[in-house]
Order: C-alpha cells, then structure tokens, then sequence
C-alpha cells in the first residue's frame, strides 16, 4: 500500500499541485549513488545506504542512512543549490539519531551564495561581509543535546582573545532536547532583509509541528553573552538580521549535512534523514 501512496504524492508534486515546493527528497531511489544524482554536491557516497526505517506517517518505504567510522570519515552530505535565488525559505527533513549517537558538530545548513556555487564553500571561523554569503544551521548543540541555530551572518558576535568568529547561537527558552532513537520532524525558516540596509531578516524553527523560536526585529527579547544570544523577558528587543547588504545575495542553497569530529575509536554512531521538502511557505509534518 506504500507503493501507492509513494507515487500518488510522486504525481502530485510533479503535476504541480504545490507550486510553493521548489525541491524533494523522499529517498525512493534505487541506491545511494542514483539519490545522489538529484544533488548538485555529495560526500561519502560509500558510508550511506537505504533503510526501511521511515517517520510513522511517511509516504514511501525508505530513508537514507549515514554512518560516522571516527578516525575513517567525517560523516557526508548531499547539497543541492538554486540557482534562481529566494526571498525566503523553508526546510523540512525528518530525521533520527542512533540510541548512543555521540555529540554532533554540524548539521542541515542553509543560505545564500553570491554567485551560487553548486558546491558548498568554506569559511569557518571568519565573519561575512555582507555581500557574499550567509548561512544557518539547526543542530542539536553540545553534549546536552539541544536545538538550536547555528548562524553566519555579517553582524555576528565573536568569543575569546583574540576575538573568533564561529557560529552565534540563540538558545531557546526553555530547551527543546533532542530525543534519541526517535524519528523528529524538523523544520526552519530563513526570510532575507528587505532592502538590504534593513534588519528585518528573520529566523525561525519548529520540532514536530511545533514552533520553537522565531527572531527578528524586535523580537525575542534577550541580550547578548559574547557569541550566544540569550532570551530574556526584562532585556530588549533583538536587533534583527540584515543577512545581505547586497541584494544579489539571494538564499539559494540547502545542506543536507552530517558533519562529525571527535568520536571513540572503532564505534560507528549512526543518523537517519527522510521526506526532505524545500519550500516557499511552511510546510508542517506529514
């Protein structure tokens, strides 16, 4: 009865019966290498494999599964890049951390390239400019296992003497933790400032339909400890995101990463994703 199900939501998407939908992935393929052919990038083609472990309500019978050997890869990645370039976006995965998975270091990334680029690009540890990239990422940070963005943009705050410019994160309160061994529908938001001397970019999350944080101008209020933004009822409002001062940078990439370092030598930790879906309005679980 999957079958069925799988090519009637197949028909749908193709016959464009969402026209907000710019991009799927349900892992229907015949293997690794064939899903890897809808992607612009991918990396560690050989540590992924197809699983019969699906969300509950999934309309196929597959998810693709990755595999972290420390010491023989750093994980792997499937990235997929538009090239028209988007005001605002949203992204929608499922995804499942093995019952003893170790501490992730990055996850699902998106933003923007100027030029897009159908590979992603560098620049760890170093503050845009404005008017050549900027990007996000929604991951479980830390071993305390919690969600959060992870985010570079042109006024991001740096941490340390000398100063370093790493990923500012914004802490939702309260928590929302991360659940092993349990599949969890994730979804983020990314809206561009309009013009672009403006600060009124967004951001915003939900796990399993529910909205977690959302940030812009104005809002939430909270202030801000070196490179982590931290809600507080009693301090002002969020100054907002100006992503971009240029308005050819546009948002126009999505990362499908699982990025891993560290580890305990000869363990494999093991991630579930399913039901990628890139759109131009919210998409919700299935």
């Amino acid at each position: 009865m999957k079958f069925v199900y799988v090519l009637l939501f197949l028909s749908g998407i193709a016959s464009g019966q969402d026209n907000h939908i710019i991009f799927q992935e349900d892992f229907e393929a015949a293997t690794p290498e064939e899903i890897s052919e809808h992607w612009n990038d991918s990396k560690n083609v050989k540590g992924m494999s197809l699983s019969d472990d699906v969300p509950e309500n999934s309309h196929g019978i597959k998810s693709l599964m990755m595999t972290w050997e420390p010491g023989k890869n750093s994980g792997g990645h499937l990235y997929k890049m538009f090239e028209q370039g988007y005001d605002s976006l949203f992204a929608r995965f499922y995804v499942k951390f093995g019952s003893t998975h170790s501490p992730v270091h990055h996850l699902v990334h998106m933003g923007g390239y100027n030029p897009p680029t159908p590979w992603p690009q560098g620049g760890a540890g170093i503050r845009p400019t404005g008017n050549e990239r900027f990007h996000t990422g929604i991951e479980p940070i830390g071993k305390k296992w919690s969600w959060d963005f992870y985010s570079y943009w042109m006024h991001m705050r740096g941490s340390g003497q000398p100063i370093r410019y790493w990923g500012n994160t914004f802490h939702p309160n309260p928590p929302a933790k991360v659940k092993l061994n349990e599949w969890i529908c994730v979804e983020f938001m990314m809206k561009v400032n309009d013009p672009p001397d403006a600060y009124n970019g967004e951001q915003a999350f939900w796990i399993n339909g529910k909205k977690i944080q959302h940030l812009g101008k104005g809002y939430p209020n909270g202030y801000w400890v070196w490179d982590k933004f931290i809600p507080d009822a009693d301090s002002t409002g969020f100054e907002g995101f100006q992503w971009r001062n240029n308005p050819d940078l546009k948002l126009n990439y999505f990362f499908l990463l699982y990025y891993m370092t560290g580890g305990i030598p000869g363990k494999t930790d093991t991630i579930w994703f399913d039901d990628v879906v890139i759109s131009t309005e919210y998409i919700g679980p299935e």
